[in-house]
């Protein structure tokens, strides 16, 4: 992946940024390639850097191995607590694919936004994007049920669905193995008429 590449896939979507910012940005990205299983960040670590998924997959899961998130293509990749709180990670954070991240130094990016006032909205759609994921994620758990989680995992990410192990999906949607087993043999089965 080349920086002109990198420009083509996220930054000409945003228009507000001009060439200016591009090429400060562009002096700043790292393009980093994980293989598929590599923790990329450990429970207890910290890390400065924050990103954007180009390709593949992260998952990040608690101490008890439930997974908690993931971060596919074109979401942000970076952990609140550790880059605003400044305190470790309680997640561990795993690739379930090869991914290739554009990964950012964040403090870099927040010395910059006085001097590039674009890269200070970008790093507001970048935490508004987070925490409207998170919203949505923990309204998902307190107003639907398991079956209705999933249900709109389908609807809205269905590959996700394919992209995941069994195990990981259940613990995400907060079912047990069997019951992911049932509904998906219910309905992502696509011989299965309903």
């Amino acid at each position: 992946m080349d920086y002109d590449e990198f420009i083509k896939i996220y930054f000409e979507q945003n228009k507000y940024l001009d060439e200016n910012d591009k090429q400060k940005l562009l002096g700043m990205v790292k393009i980093i390639n994980y293989p598929a299983n590599k923790i990329v960040l450990y429970k207890g670590e910290q890390t400065e850097y924050v990103g954007i998924i180009e390709r593949g997959l992260i998952r990040a899961y608690d101490k008890n191995n439930k997974t908690v998130w993931f971060f596919h293509e074109n979401s942000v990749y970076g952990s609140l607590e550790v880059l605003m709180q400044k305190r470790p990670s309680s997640l561990t954070y795993e690739t379930l694919e090869e991914t290739t991240v554009f990964l950012f130094n964040y403090n870099d990016l927040e010395n910059v936004i006085n001097e590039y006032p674009h890269i200070s909205t970008l790093l507001l759609m970048f935490w508004k994007n987070t925490a409207r994921e998170i919203y949505l994620n923990f309204s998902a758990f307190l107003h639907l049920t398991p079956e209705e989680r999933y249900l709109h995992l389908l609807s809205h990410n269905s590959r996700l669905i394919l992209r995941v192990k069994s195990k990981d999906l259940a613990t995400y949607l907060g079912v047990h193995p069997v019951s992911l087993s049932r509904l998906k043999k219910r309905y992502f089965n696509p011989n299965n008429k309903k």
